[in-house]
């Protein structure tokens, strides 16, 4: 047996649309207030399964290499490549099973996340 649903109305929309924003709202808040909002120095450009890179210009400087064979480059050392060219966009790109991260150089020593996802699963 179908049944047909029941047309909704205009507050019930409404309220549909007050709750996304509320859900958006709270979600960036949390995200704002993480731990991993900044780079530290000493953290890896690594994720292990997944996609690590550096840019600069959208050009990839450094990507992690998934054989295992070297260490992950550092964000220290990414600041160092950094401040050769300050005046370039240097991003840090984390993409993971469960979650994907992207860094922008601000200033000095200063990766701040602009944008955070669900990664690749």
């Amino acid at each position: 047996m179908i049944t047909e649903l029941e047309p909704t109305t205009r507050a019930e929309e409404d309220e549909l649309a007050r709750t996304f924003v509320s859900i958006v709202a709270t979600t960036r808040r949390h995200w704002a207030m993480r731990a991993d909002r900044f780079l530290a120095a000493e953290a890896p450009i690594g994720v292990g399964i997944g996609y690590a890179a550096l840019t600069r210009d959208g050009e990839t400087v450094y990507e992690e290499d998934c054989t295992g064979e070297r260490d992950p480059m550092t964000v220290a050392q990414a600041e160092r490549l950094a401040q050769r060219e300050p005046e370039r966009e240097w991003r840090i790109h984390l993409v993971a099973q469960l979650e994907d991260r992207h860094y922008r150089r601000e200033a000095a020593g200063r990766w701040v996340i602009y944008e955070r996802g669900y990664g690749i699963s």
